[in-house]
């Protein structure tokens, strides 16, 4: 995607009112560094991004979403699949993991093994955390801020959106996630985040 405003972008699929984009400012580089084939997980997707030479990281974009006819494998059980088979995504120094997991600790009992919880414990040995949980000092599944409301409405908050970064980042990291009546036009809300990494 072009350049505008600062800031160049990325976009992942064919239809261009579907699919997902990942945005940068434009002094920054990003590359698509996984091609899915037809029968993977469609949009989670790693990509390279690159400052200066010494900043750079690895970011896997997530959308889940159903399976048509099977819900094991839909929404987090689409996450299992790509941890289980792409560890080497986490191999190439700091990685964040971010998007819209559809996801949330409440349902761990319809999930079975491969759960929201046990989708956390898998991230936690790759290194990384939930920076919202780890800045407001929340467990999973007892979120007081919300980043989704099922059809726009104010009454049915759930929290599906997260951005995983590396333990390593816990200090000096801040959260802060958008309020209902200034996205009304989504149900979704934005998990915005402030990190400086060690060193920095």
């Amino acid at each position: 995607m072009p350049a505008a405003d600062g800031y160049a972008g990325h976009w992942v699929g064919e239809n261009p009112s579907i699919g997902m984009a990942v945005f940068c400012r434009g002094d920054w580089n990003i590359r698509q560094i996984w091609q899915p084939k037809k029968s993977d997980p469609r949009w989670i997707i790693p990509f390279e991004v690159e400052g200066s030479s010494t900043e750079r990281f690895t970011l896997i974009a997530v959308w889940a979403c159903q399976v048509k006819g099977d819900a094991r494998a839909s929404y987090v059980g689409q996450i299992h699949r790509s941890l289980r088979e792409h560890p080497k995504w986490f191999n190439s120094g700091p990685t964040v993991m971010a998007g819209d997991f559809n996801s949330n600790a409440i349902w761990d009992k319809k999930k079975g093994k491969e759960n929201h919880s046990s989708m956390v414990a898998a991230l936690e040995a790759h290194g990384l955390i939930s920076a919202y949980h780890a800045f407001h000092q929340q467990e999973h599944g007892c979120e007081t801020r919300h980043t989704f409301f099922l059809y726009g409405h104010r009454d049915k908050p759930y929290h599906l959106d997260y951005v995983f970064v590396p333990a390593t980042w816990r200090e000096g990291l801040s959260v802060a996630v958008g309020e209902h009546c200034d996205w009304v036009s989504s149900d979704h809300c934005p998990v915005t985040i402030d990190v400086m990494p060690p060193g920095r």
